[in-house]
C-alpha cells in the first residue's frame, strides 16, 4: 500500500528544509567578496568564537564552582590555586569573556557608523542590540559569581538600581538578582542566569542573527 499524498509531501519538506540547514551551515559556494580581509576584522564571528570558548571553559569550571554564600569564593579560589589546570581555565573563560564584550561593542559601532543597519537589516541590528545587552549581562553575572566584597557592592547596587522603576522595580529586582537580604538563594538565583538562561538566548539570537546575515546579505563597510 502506498503512502498517503500528505504524508510524501510532509517527508519531501522536511528533507527540503534538512538540506537547506545543512546548506546554511556549510554553503558548498562562499562570495568572493565574503572571503576578502576587511578592516572590521569580522568581528562579530570572532565574537561568536569567544563564546564558544566561554561554553566549554564555563562547563569545566561548573565540576567545581559552589552557587553557596559560604563556599562560592573558597570554590573559585580552589580552582585557581587546587584543581589541575584551573588557574588557566579561569583565566581563559575571564579573558575572552572580556574579549568578547569588546568585540561585540565594536562590531555594533562599526555597522552603526558604517549604516550596515538600515533598509531589509533593521531587524538583524534589533537582534544584535539585544546580543549585545545579553553580552554585557552574562559578564557582568560571572562577575558577580566570584561573590567577594566588591562583588557583593555590585549586586547591592545593581539590585537597588533595578528596583528604582515604579510598579514592577521589586518585581525585576528579586527575578534578576535574587531576594534584597543576601543568602543562597541570592547566588542560585544569579547561577542560573549565568549558566543556563542568558547562554540559551545568546544561542538562540546568535543563531537567529546569522541567518538573517546570510539571508539579507553581508553588508559591505562603506
Amino acid at each position: 500500500m502506498g503512502s498517503e499524498p500528505w504524508l510524501e509531501s510532509a517527508r519531501s519538506m522536511s528533507k527540503a528544509s534538512f538540506s537547506s540547514l545543512l546548506l546554511h551551515i556549510h554553503p558548498r559556494v562562499i562570495p568572493k567578496s565574503a572571503s576578502r580581509m576587511r578592516f572590521t576584522w569580522c568581528m562579530g564571528g570572532l565574537a561568536a568564537w569567544m563564546f564558544l570558548v566561554e561554553m566549554v571553559t564555563g562547563v569545566l569550571l561548573l565540576f567545581h564552582y559552589l552557587p553557596t554564600m559560604n563556599e562560592a569564593y573558597p570554590s573559585v579560589q580552589a580552582i585557581t590555586h587546587i584543581a589541575p589546570y584551573g588557574f588557566f581555565i579561569r583565566n581563559l573563560h575571564y579573558w575572552c569573556g572580556q574579549i568578547m564584550v569588546v568585540l561585540v561593542v565594536l562590531h555594533m559601532v562599526r555597522v552603526f557608523v558604517t549604516g550596515a543597519f538600515g533598509s531589509h537589516r533593521s531587524f538583524n541590528w534589533i537582534l544584535g542590540l539585544g546580543l549585545l545587552i545579553g553580552t554585557l549581562f552574562v559578564d557582568f553575572t560571572g562577575y558577580l559569581l566570584l561573590w567577594d566584597d566588591r562583588s557583593l557592592w555590585a549586586w547591592t547596587i545593581a539590585r537597588n538600581l533595578a528596583e528604582t522603576p515604579p510598579m514592577i522595580g521589586s518585581f525585576m529586582a528579586t527575578l534578576l538578582f535574587g531576594p534584597h537580604d543576601p543568602g543562597d538563594m541570592v547566588l542560585v538565583r544569579i547561577y542560573l542566569w549565568h549558566v543556563i538562561i542568558l547562554p540559551g538566548i545568546l544561542m538562540a539570537l546568535m543563531g537567529w542573527h546569522f541567518w538573517r546575515i546570510r539571508r539579507d546579505g553581508i553588508s559591505t563597510p562603506l
